[in-house]
């Protein structure tokens, strides 16, 4: 059996090291926060794109309040564009925004209006997506268009009458798509770049505002992306490196656009990517990759109670003290009624009935939440709610998943995995429940927002530590204390009590549940119960002194549980995960009887019981339908719920007898589980 233990170390160790030596996890280092809900200086609305310039300074582009700021490193107001809010103000709804290395600010702006040359009286405006870049002082240099406006339509389309800047009368034609949005950066040349997704194309400009050319199409295959590809990033050398998002990928062109390589598949693994939404390159040439995939945790299993997890078939340690008779009921007087305060197997349920309150409370919480939604809705279409209902149940049951874990996942330059980064983001937490994803800068800050306040938060990354954002814990005590007076009066003529019981019973209990993510897949796991138990007991029978005693007893159990989760497979739909334990149980328990009477009668009984178990197993998802469970117990003892030592002492108080049970067992249990 020591081999087992053995082989059980070792494969956790291997699995420790493999986790934090070749696929290393860093974590975030809070910095700063700026910024929050408002249109004044340094403030802004929901709807923003943040850029950055070499010195590190912050540019954020807001569409609803149509300005773009200027921050410090440290957030603090520099300056905007425009400088002051006008009606004629230039910008409509701008997006992205980037910065080149002299300073100049390129803005996105959606459905801008051309002016289609040599038309006049009245004239003809196109609308489309355009790029307008300012100088550092927000002067207006140039505008890049990237559709064709000086080609002529050979049909008759239909237009919108408009109003110039003239006042004049005008036409203005809005083709398919003309608000779509653009997405930009900026090389070490000054050259810009925009990713036309929904045409699945790149326009590329000099510094003067002339295209130099278009490459890209629709795809999967290599130099392809799909339509809705969600960023675009210039790296030192000049290659463009997109976030394919349909096709869960990174697509690498150089500067023409020729195919370089794709690194990543689909996936919640290292190196996969589940839609990555943000692509950032380091000085280094490293290169930083969000993607939206989660890794969702519940203050304790999401497959079943603790303790059952330690003891998939109900065989363990736990269960095994359930059927001792205990040392402490089997000297009390069975005639009475038995307290459960002194069982030192109660400790084994406590944690359980912990958590099923927490979650009870919880969902009782969001059903009532849902119902009092439902109320609000009568009056509505019921197709309409029917469907709102859908989509109100999945985010309540989104939201019994307490910690979200999210990661940005390292790469060199030519796509191979390097490690991750990982954040938690506490669904109960009223500051952070809505932290969510904002951007990547190039100093490899990482930023994320509040979405209520919309305070902006920037982190940087470190390497493993020890962090109390990952940590989840619950602690629970309990005290009672019972004082119980039997009064009996045998059949006799007279109302004097026979006899007079007294009993008083103590109990404390202290169950502390520890959680902590030590990555996206790993999770370490520490319980503890403690129980101590004291009776006083004064059984006094006054027709016949000499037979009344004087009972006390002290009993404590502790449990010490350890488990290391790997969750092997993520996919709610092909979830695998593999656990090893360990857990240690040790009691003691004192007792000592006399006679209420000494000078009458000196019988006396004293004595005194251990205990000390150790389980350790390993409960693994060979596939997703197939478990196998392996565990190895030292039961000491195995059939009582102590080995113990009893002392018998005579009326004249001479020690006349001693009496012990001692008993152990060692088992090895493997059991094979398969769903069909």
């Amino acid at each position: 059996m020591k081999k087992v233990i053995v082989l059980l170390l070792i494969t956790a160790a291997l699995f420790v090291w493999q986790a934090g030596a070749v696929f290393a996890v860093g974590f975030l280092k809070f910095e700063q926060e700026f910024g929050g809900k408002g249109s004044t200086d340094g403030f802004f609305s929901k709807n923003i794109h943040v850029g950055f310039d070499s010195t590190g300074n912050i540019y954020v582009s807001d569409a609803d309040n149509r300005l773009v700021q200027k921050l410090s490193s440290t957030g603090e107001f520099i300056m905007q564009i425009p400088e002051e809010k006008t009606v004629d103000n230039i910008l409509r709804k701008p997006g992205d925004v980037a910065v080149d290395g002299n300073g100049n600010i390129y803005v996105v702006d959606q459905a801008v209006p051309h002016h289609i040359p040599e038309t006049a009286d009245p004239r003809l405006y196109w609308f489309g997506p355009c790029v307008y870049k300012f100088n550092r002082d927000g002067e207006l240099l140039h505008t890049y268009v990237v559709d064709a406006i000086d080609v002529r339509p050979k049909v008759v389309l239909p237009t919108r009458l408009m109003i110039d800047e003239e006042g004049k009368t005008a036409f203005a034609y809005q083709p398919r798509n003309h608000d779509r949005s653009l997405l930009i950066d900026v090389d070490s040349q000054n050259q810009l770049y925009a990713l036309d997704a929904k045409n699945a194309k790149v326009h590329k400009f000099d510094a003067d505002g002339e295209k130099l050319s278009t490459f890209g199409r629709y795809g999967a295959g290599n130099g392809e992306f799909d339509s809705d590809a969600s960023d675009i990033e210039i790296d030192i050398e000049g290659n463009v490196l997109i976030a394919d998002t349909g096709n869960h990928r990174v697509v690498k062109l150089n500067a023409d656009g020729e195919f370089m390589l794709n690194f990543g598949v689909k996936g919640r693994g290292a190196g996969e990517f589940i839609k990555p939404i943000a692509v950032a390159t380091l000085a280094t040439g490293e290169i930083l990759v969000k993607d939206t995939s989660q890794f969702q945790r519940f203050l304790g299993s999401p497959r079943a109670n603790f303790l059952d997890v330690v003891s998939p078939s109900g065989q363990g340690l736990a269960n095994v003290y359930a059927t001792g008779t205990g040392l402490v009921n089997s000297v009390i007087d069975t005639t009475r009624p038995r307290s459960a305060f002194l069982n030192p197997n109660s400790q084994s349920s406590d944690l359980d009935i912990l958590h099923r309150r927490i979650r009870l409370l919880e969902e009782a919480e969001y059903r009532r939440y849902l119902d009092e939604y439902l109320d609000e809705e009568d009056e509505k279409d019921e197709n309409k709610k029917e469907m709102e209902e859908d989509l109100k149940v999945k985010e309540i049951r989104e939201t019994i998943y307490h910690n979200v874990i999210a990661r940005v996942q390292r790469f060199n330059s030519v796509g191979s995995y390097r490690g991750r980064v990982v954040y938690e983001v506490d669904r109960r937490s009223a500051e952070d429940h809505d932290l969510a994803f904002l951007t990547l800068d190039p100093l490899g800050h990482i930023y994320l927002r509040d979405g209520s306040d919309l305070i902006i938060r920037q982190y940087s990354i470190e390497g493993f530590t020890i962090k109390p954002s990952h940590m989840n814990a619950v602690y629970n005590t309990r005290a009672v204390n019972r004082d119980s007076d039997f009064l009996e009066d045998y059949e006799d003529i007279d109302e004097a009590a026979d006899v007079d019981d007294q009993l008083n019973l103590l109990q404390l209990n202290n169950s502390f549940f520890w959680t902590y993510n030590l990555s996206e897949n790993w999770n370490l796991t520490l319980a503890d119960v403690f129980t101590y138990g004291e009776q006083d007991e004064r059984y006094r029978t006054p027709p016949k002194e000499e037979d009344s005693y004087d009972f006390e007893t002290q009993a404590l159990t502790n449990t010490v549980v350890a488990n290391l989760k790997f969750i092997t497979n993520p996919n709610a739909y092909h979830y695998k995960e593999l656990n090893l334990y360990a857990e240690r149980i040790d009691g003691t328990t004192d007792l000592y009887q006399q006679a209420l009477f000494p000078d009458l009668n000196r019988q006396a009984q004293e004595g005194e019981g251990d205990a000390s178990s150790l389980a350790v197993g390993g409960n693994w998802d060979i596939f997703t339908d197939v478990n196998l469970w392996l565990e190895y117990t030292d039961l000491n003892p195995a059939e009582t719920s102590r080995n113990f030592v009893r002392r018998y002492f005579d009326a004249s108080g001479n020690l006349y007898e001693v009496f012990g049970s001692r008993n152990r067992a060692k088992q090895f249990v493997g059991e094979l589980t398969v769903k069909f």
